[in-house]
Order: C-alpha cells, then structure tokens, then sequence
C-alpha cells in the first residue's frame, strides 16, 4: 500500500512541477491603457511575478491554481493567466476589490516571449 501511495504522490509532484515549468518565463499581452505599448509579464522561479508597462514596473507573486498561474499583484490586481484546450493562453484579471469568483474586469490572449539563452 505505501508503493501505491509514493507513486500517487510522485505523479502528483511531477505534474504539478511540470505545470509550473509551462508557465514559468516571459508573456506579452496587449494594454488597454497603452494600446502601442504590450504588457511584459515575467512569472519567475520561486512565486516571483513581474510587470510592465512601458516604464512603469510592478510585482507580486504567482502560485498555480488549477493549471493556471494567479498572480498577486502588489496594488491588489489578480491575474489569472491560464492555458485553453486549443493550446492558446488567455490573461484575465480582477481590479483591486474584485472578486475573482465573479467576471473578470478583463480578458485578453496572451502569448510567451522566447527566451534567449546565451
């Protein structure tokens, strides 16, 4: 029985580090404020998120929450950037005082930026 129990939870493990892996890096979506600027999203290692906007610059933390990333931010935005089953990912977020168990106050596509390894 301890066998089947370490093998659930080594799956389990894998799964949820392999996810992690998939969102892990840089994202770019468009701005509804700044129409000619995209928004950077960097989902780090570690539960670090980063934003920005032109020269405007913000934090927060990131956790996975069914297969999506929901970032925290600092000014009390939440995001949702989440995979769809056509293999795209959409951003959703809430304004501060929303409540993510209602609509999001927006919904756009959102794509990853390749990195660059030197």
């Amino acid at each position: 029985m301890s066998r089947l129990v370490f093998a659930v939870f080594f799956l389990l493990l894998a799964t949820v580090v392999s996810a992690s892996d998939t969102l892990e890096g840089t994202w770019s979506a468009p701005s509804l404020s700044r129409p000619d600027t995209p928004i950077l999203i960097g989902l780090l290692p570690g539960g670090i998120a980063t934003e920005q906007i032109g020269d405007y610059r913000s934090s927060g933390t990131w956790t996975l929450d069914d297969g999506a990333a929901r970032i925290d931010w600092g000014k009390g935005w939440i995001g949702l950037l989440r995979p769809m089953p056509d293999g795209r990912y959409r951003l959703l977020t809430w304004k501060t005082g929303s409540s993510p168990a209602g609509p999001p106050d927006d919904d756009k596509p959102v794509v990853r930026i390749p990195s660059v390894d030197n």
